[in-house]
C-alpha cells in the first residue's frame, strides 16, 4: 500500500499552531507581493476597471430579464422592446468587453511574466554562489518557471477578481435587498459556514500546497539530471534503471496529487451542497411570493438569476483564498532564493588609468588563508602563495586536498576567514579578491564549457567587441585555429549544446581561446588541457607564455610533464600547501 504523503499525516492537534504560523507566513509573503502589485497598478487598474464595467452591465442584464417578461405577461408591447434592447446591449457589450479583456490580459500576462521572470534570474545569478549550491537546479528552475507563472497569474488575477466578484456580489445583494430582503437572507445563509470552513482549512491548502511544489521540484530534479547525463546512463546500461527511479518519483508526485485532489473534492462537494440548499431556499422562497401575489413572474426570474449570482460571486470570493494560499506559496518559494545574500564586494570604478595599471600585469598573494564549508573540516589551513606578474605558477596536489577551493578564492566565489587573499597591481594599489576583482581574471574550467551556439558567439560571449583578426589571435594561441577554419563555416559553426558537434579537446581549446580573448592580466587554468594530449597541452602552454608575457597564469594540473615552463609550484595535501623552491 502507498503510504500517503506527509501532509496527510499532520497531527490534529497541531492545526490551530499551524494556522497562526500559516497566516503569519502568508501575511508575510502578500507583503513581498504587494511590490509587484505597485509596480503593475496601472495595467491592474485598467483590467479592474473594465471588469467592474462588465459586471455592472451584467447586473443591468438581470434588471432588464425581470422587466422584458413583466412585459410579456401585462402585454406592453414598448416596455417589451425597451427591455429587449437593454438586454441585447449589456450581452453584446459583455461579449466586446470579454474580448477586450481576453487580448489585454494575454498581452500584461506575458510582460509581468518575463518581467518578474528576469527579475528573480537577475537575483539569483547575483546570489553568493555558496548559498545557492544547496539548491538543485531542477529545483531552481521549478521555482524560476512554475513559482514564477503562478505569481505573475496571481498579480493580475487575484485583486481584479476580488473587486469585480465583490461588486456583482454587492450589486446583487442591493437589488434583491430592494426587492425582497428576506430572499437576502436566504442568498446568504452559506456564507458563516463557508468562511468558517476557509479558516479551518487554511493550513491543510497551505500544506497541500507545499508538498505539490516540492514533489514536482523532485521530478524536474530528476528529469533534467538524467538528460544532462544521458550519455553516461547509456554508457553504464542504466537505462532501464532510470525509468523505474522515475515511475517512483512520479508516483509520490501522483500520491501527493491525488491526496490534494481528494481534499479539494471534498471540499468543493460541501460548498456544493451548501449551494443547493440555499438555491433551493431561494426558489422555494420566490415560488411561495409568485404564489402568494407579491412579486411577479419577472421579479421571481431576476431573483433566481441573482440568488445563483450572489451565491456563485460569493464561493468566488471565498476560492480566492486558496488561490491565494498558492500564489503566497509559490512566492515563499521564490523569496528563499532570491532573499539569499547577494554577492558582496564594493565595485571597483576602473578608470582608464587603473585599467591600464591592471594591464601591465598583477600580482596574486594569500597569506595564512585558511577556509572550511560551514561545519565541515577545514577545507585549507594556513596556506600562503603567489604568483607575480608574467609568471606561470602550478597548484598540484591529489583530489580533495583543496585546489578547487583555492581557485573559488581567486576567483570571489567564497571569501577566505582567515588570513589575506589580494590583488596587487603594479602601482601598489590592493584590492581584496572579491566579486570587484573577477573582471581582472579570466577562467578556463575543467570539462567541456561550449555553450550552444556558434563558435564567434561563444569567443564574443568574453569579448563583444573583438573582431575577425582578435579571434583567430586566440584560437591560433589555443592550437585550435587549424581545425576551427576547416569547419563548415569556419567561426559560424554551429554548436549543440555541451558542445555538440566538437571532440572534448576541441571544446577545451574553444575554452582557452575564450579565455585569452578576455586579455586580462590573470589566467586560470583549472585542468584546461585534461582532454588534450601532452603534447598539445604543452604546446598551448608555451604559446601563451611566448604571447602573453605580462600575464599572470595559474595552472591547476596533475601532469608533472606541464611544470616544466613553471615559475613556481605549489603542492596541496590535507589542506596544507608547500612550494617547492627549486626550478621545475
Amino acid at each position: 500500500m502507498r503510504k500517503k504523503p506527509e501532509v496527510m499525516r499532520k497531527k490534529d492537534g497541531l492545526t490551530s499552531k499551524l494556522n497562526r504560523a500559516t497566516v503569519k507566513e502568508i501575511f508575510r509573503e502578500i507583503r513581498w507581493l504587494t511590490f509587484y502589485i505597485i509596480q503593475y497598478k496601472t495595467s491592474i487598474i485598467f483590467y479592474i476597471f473594465v471588469g467592474v464595467i462588465g459586471t455592472l452591465m451584467g447586473l443591468a442584464g438581470s434588471l432588464a430579464s425581470k422587466y422584458m417578461i413583466d412585459a410579456v405577461t401585462q402585454y406592453q408591447f414598448m416596455k417589451l422592446m425597451t427591455a429587449v434592447c437593454i438586454l441585447a446591449v449589456a450581452g453584446l457589450g459583455n461579449i466586446g468587453l470579454h474580448a477586450v479583456m481576453s487580448r489585454m490580459l494575454a498581452k500584461i500576462s506575458l510582460r509581468v511574466y518575463q518581467e518578474i521572470y528576469e527579475d528573480v534570474y537577475k537575483k539569483m545569478m547575483e546570489a553568493e554562489w555558496e548559498k545557492t549550491i544547496k539548491f538543485h537546479s531542477g529545483d531552481m528552475l521549478n521555482r524560476l518557471n512554475g513559482d514564477v507563472s503562478a505569481v505573475s497569474k496571481s498579480i493580475l488575477g487575484w485583486i481584479p477578481s476580488l473587486i469585480t466578484k465583490s461588486v456583482s456580489f454587492i450589486g446583487s445583494l442591493m437589488i434583491i435587498l430592494y426587492y425582497d430582503p428576506i430572499m437576502a437572507i436566504f442568498a446568504l445563509c452559506s456564507a458563516p459556514v463557508t468562511l468558517l470552513l476557509s479558516r479551518t482549512f487554511l493550513g491543510s491548502m497551505r500544506e497541500y500546497n507545499k508538498e505539490m511544489r516540492s514533489a514536482s521540484s523532485r521530478v524536474m530534479e530528476f528529469s533534467e539530471e538524467s538528460l544532462q547525463n544521458l550519455q553516461y546512463v547509456k554508457s553504464f546500461d542504466l537505462v532501464r534503471m532510470f525509468q523505474n527511479k522515475l515511475k517512483q518519483v512520479q508516483r509520490i508526485y501522483m500520491d501527493t496529487s491525488m491526496a490534494y485532489n481528494e481534499f479539494s473534492i471534498k471540499t468543493s462537494t460541501l460548498m456544493a451542497v451548501l449551494g443547493l440548499v440555499v438555491s433551493f431556499g431561494c426558489m422555494g422562497w420566490g415560488v411561495y411570493r409568485l404564489w402568494t401575489g407579491f412579486i411577479t413572474y419577472g421579479t421571481m426570474t431576476m431573483f433566481l438569476q441573482l440568488s445563483r449570482t450572489l451565491s456563485s460571486d460569493f464561493s468566488s470570493l471565498v476560492r480566492l483564498i486558496p488561490s491565494a494560499v498558492s500564489a503566497a506559496t509559490s512566492a515563499g518559494r521564490i523569496m528563499e532564493v532570491t532573499e539569499l545574500p547577494k554577492e558582496k564586494g564594493r565595485v571597483l570604478e576602473f578608470d582608464a588609468k587603473i585599467d591600464k595599471e591592471a594591464q601591465a600585469g598583477v600580482e596574486i598573494v594569500m597569506e595564512n588563508i585558511s577556509f572550511s564549508y560551514q561545519c565541515d573540516k577545514p577545507v585549507l589551513v594556513n596556506c600562503s602563495m603567489r604568483a607575480g606578474q608574467g609568471e606561470i605558477v602550478a597548484i598540484t596536489g591529489p583530489s580533495g586536498a583543496g585546489k578547487t577551493t583555492l581557485i573559488r578564492i581567486i576567483m570571489g566565489l567564497i571569501s577566505v576567514q582567515r588570513g589575506s587573499a589580494i590583488v596587487r597591481m603594479n602601482s601598489g594599489r590592493v584590492e581584496p579578491l572579491s566579486v570587484a576583482t573577477r573582471q581582472l581574471i579570466a577562467y578556463v574550467p575543467q570539462g567541456n564549457t561550449v555553450f550552444s551556439g556558434t563558435i564567434e558567439e561563444n569567443l564574443k560571449m568574453i569579448a563583444p567587441r573583438a573582431n575577425e583578426e582578435k579571434m583567430v589571435e586566440a584560437l591560433e594561441a589555443a592550437c585550435a585555429w587549424d581545425f576551427v577554419k576547416s569547419l563548415p563555416g569556419g567561426l559560424k559553426f554551429h554548436v549543440g549544446e555541451k558542445g555538440k558537434g566538437l571532440s572534448e579537446g576541441q571544446a577545451q581549446r574553444i575554452a582557452i581561446a575564450r579565455a585569452l580573448l578576455k586579455d586580462a592580466p590573470v589566467i586560470i587554468f583549472d585542468e584546461a588541457t585534461s582532454a588534450l594530449d601532452e603534447s598539445t597541452g604543452n604546446q598551448i602552454m608555451e604559446r601563451i607564455r611566448d604571447r602573453y608575457r605580462q600575464c599572470t597564469c595559474i595552472i591547476v594540473t596533475h601532469r608533472l610533464s606541464a611544470l616544466h615552463i613553471c615559475s613556481r609550484v605549489y603542492t596541496l595535501e590535507n589542506g596544507k600547501m608547500k612550494e617547492k623552491n627549486e626550478s621545475c
